[in-house]
């Protein structure tokens, strides 16, 4: 277990969710999240922020039919198969199955890469705003490597983005954020309330999923450190349920966020790779004791839609 880890759980055993970050959503399932120290290890299990890891040949059909039924939306992106292949690579490499949550990513990094190659970009300095198991920071080094990327949550996500990048490249110089670190390729980890500390421009900063899950008073925070990082090429991608409901009767808004109609926008439409997903289902023939499986899927639809918003983002003034 490497420095960084060892530090993220000395601050998980001492505030795992700090109040003034932690939403009602998180206060639920940031509880039945377990990050546990083990010997010489780390017990994860996650909640609330996706699956990675299904069992069986059965889930695996799910998922193969499921990218199918998507195939129209991804034939339309040039580096798709380039980006699903090192995916693939990567997900074996971490012992990840080839869920929906792992496709998703991959399918976002392929629609930037063909935005950042159609407008001449170069992103090198990446800003991850609650990337859940870090498959998708993990996924950007593989495909960008001379790349720094801050990756920003609670305590105990961080953990586990961590763990997976500790797994997916172990050369790579990790870091929990300090005042006197800029520059360099490198993964660095940093709580909500340190993210004034990042001096670096934000090439491309990310949210999937996640924005959806946070006070307002975080959303703010975020967009306001983005804009006083933003550049002339800098992008941000926002991928958010038009309107969330959280367990405290709070209520997210997508277009609620602090845009401005000064930003510069690229994308803003229902995301069309995020409207479903798939999962088994159980077909009973014959007598009660008879179970028949068949290669048939549920479709799960989100509840609502979800958007995704492709932007350069207003400086402060």
């Amino acid at each position: 277990m490497n420095e960084v880890v060892e530090a993220l759980l000395d601050i998980v055993e001492t505030n795992a969710l700090p109040a003034a970050d932690t939403s009602s959503h998180w206060q639920r399932y940031g509880r039945e999240t377990i990050v546990e120290r083990q010997d010489n290890g780390v017990i994860l299990r996650g909640a609330g922020f996706g699956v990675v890891q299904t069992t069986g040949l059965y889930w695996r059909l799910v998922h193969m039919v499921e990218r199918w039924t998507y195939r129209h939306t991804t034939a339309g992106l040039k580096s798709y198969r380039s980006v699903w292949r090192t995916a693939i690579t990567l997900a074996s490499d971490l012992s990840f199955d080839l869920t929906f949550d792992i496709w998703k990513q991959a399918v976002a990094l392929a629609l930037l890469t063909d935005h950042w190659e159609a407008n001449n970009l170069s992103p090198r300095t990446f800003a991850l705003i609650g990337d859940g198991y870090g498959f998708l920071g993990a996924l950007i080094r593989r495909r960008i490597r001379e790349t720094r990327i801050y990756c920003i949550d609670l305590p105990k996500m961080l953990v586990f983005q961590a763990h997976t990048h500790e797994l997916a490249d172990p050369s790579a110089k990790m870091s929990l954020l300090r005042r006197s670190e800029s520059g360099g390729p490198d993964v660095v980890f940093a709580l909500p309330q340190d993210i004034e500390i990042i001096s670096d421009p934000i090439d491309c900063a990310i949210n999937m999923a996640s924005m959806q899950e946070m006070k307002p008073s975080s959303i703010q925070a975020y967009f306001a450190f983005l804009r006083r990082r933003s550049g002339p090429e800098s992008r941000f991608y926002c991928v958010n349920r038009l309107r969330k409901e959280l367990p405290g009767g709070e209520v997210a808004d997508f277009y609620g966020y602090p845009w401005r109609e000064d930003d510069e926008v690229f994308i803003d439409e229902p995301c069309p790779y995020y409207r479903y997903f798939l999962s088994p289902s159980t077909l009973h023939k014959g007598l009660w004791f008879v179970r028949v499986r068949i290669p048939f899927a549920n479709v799960n639809y989100f509840d609502g839609i979800t958007m995704h918003r492709l932007a350069h983002l207003a400086p402060l003034s």
